[in-house]
């Protein structure tokens, strides 16, 4: 099953990420994101990092965790990959992710992602059909 594709935007850069479920469409979002800012580089699973992101809504979700990870990112320098996510209702979730610090010399220079967008956003949950669930998001880079 694919797990991500690219789209571009007028300045901006987005991903459609796919899973069986919403779960493991939104792993496969925190693994867009890296791959776009590690312009697809390989990261090591060193440290394990867990999270739990709260909102009003699914979309909230979504943009709270795609942020956390951009502020894990900027602030403590991790690059994340593996991720696992929980949900816990419609507005809670729970994340597991490994990773390790960013190194320039192997991680490189992809795009520098500031924020998340609502702006086309889509999150679809065909749980329990043949068809995959999936979120489509928009970065502002």
């Amino acid at each position: 099953m694919r797990r991500y594709e690219m789209f571009e935007h007028t300045a901006d850069l987005g991903f459609t990420a796919y899973g069986v479920d919403l779960s493991e469409a939104f792993a496969a979002a925190g693994e867009a994101l890296f791959s776009i800012i590690t312009d697809n580089a390989r990261i090591d699973p060193v440290t394990e990092i867990e999270m739990t992101t709260e909102s009003v809504d699914r979309e909230g979700l979504l943009v709270g965790f795609l942020s956390e990870l951009l502020v894990r990112f900027e602030v403590d320098r991790l690059v994340l990959t593996d991720f696992s996510v929980a949900f816990e209702g419609v507005c809670k979730m729970s994340v597991r992710a490994m990773g390790e610090k960013y190194d320039i010399e192997k991680h490189g220079r992809g795009h520098h992602v500031k924020g998340v967008s609502y702006h086309l956003m889509e999150i679809v949950d065909n749980s329990g059909s043949d068809e995959e669930s999936y979120v489509k998001v928009l970065l502002d880079v």
